[in-house]
Formats: C-alpha cells, sequence, structure tokens
C-alpha cells in the first residue's frame, strides 16, 4: 500500500513531466530573473535544491561561464545552505543562561573597550606634554 507522500501526486510534489516542464518555461525565458525564481521556489526542501543545482549545474556546462546560471547556481548553495543549517539541532537561543552569558559577554567587551580606550588617552597625554 503507497502512501500519500510517497505517490508522485502527493502535494507539493511534482511528477516529472511536471518538472521538465517547469524547467523548459525558465529556459524559454532564460534572462527573465522572475522565471528562475518562480522555478525555486517550487522547492521547499534539499533534495528539490539538489535537483535545481543538477540542472543549474547541466547549463554551466553547456555554456561556461553563462552568468545566468552561475548567478541562480549560487543563489541555490545560498538557499540549501540556509535550509541545512536550519535543520541542525542546536542550542536556542531563547534559554535564560544563553541570554545572561551573552550579557555577561557584552559587559566583559565594553570594560575591556573602555580600559583600552583610557590607555590610550593617557598615553596621547603623556606623549603630547
Amino acid at each position: 500500500m503507497d502512501r500519500e507522500e510517497d505517490s508522485p501526486g502527493a502535494p507539493g510534489e511534482a511528477t516529472p513531466a511536471e518538472e521538465e516542464a517547469a524547467w523548459a518555461e525558465v529556459a524559454s525565458r532564460w534572462e527573465d530573473d522572475q522565471a528562475h525564481r518562480a522555478y525555486l521556489e517550487r522547492f521547499t526542501d534539499l533534495e528539490g535544491l539538489a535537483e535545481a543545482g543538477r540542472r543549474y549545474r547541466a547549463a554551466i556546462e553547456a555554456r561556461p561561464g553563462d552568468p545566468v546560471a552561475v548567478r541562480w547556481r549560487d543563489e541555490i548553495l545560498k538557499r540549501a545552505t540556509a535550509r541545512a543549517l536550519a535543520a541542525l539541532p542546536g542550542s536556542s537561543s531563547t534559554h535564560p543562561r544563553a541570554r545572561w552569558v551573552r550579557y555577561a559577554g557584552f559587559a566583559v567587551a565594553g570594560v575591556l573597550l573602555g580600559a583600552a580606550a583610557w590607555l590610550a588617552l593617557a598615553l596621547f597625554r603623556s606623549v603630547a606634554r
């Protein structure tokens, strides 16, 4: 028994024919940034972005140095990096201890900056005499 999310027609998942049609639309409007944006907005996960990246990499191989393909490949890398980093487990910055540690760091940095400024001023005054 197929689960709904595994079927090719599941919501948010394009069939291969739909994917080919979407890429053909981008290719036909290659200089149109809105076409590229719309194409990338279709992908909400890393697998989709990887597929889009393969398409742009193939475009770069077919037309080395194509600035449009390079630009949108770089955009895919940014989006994929952001999604991957967001998916990493990490400590929450809303934890009360994390907030106080941050405040203490700012206080120490402020004291050190003030001491450096005071020493610089004292040195300047002694040289000026």
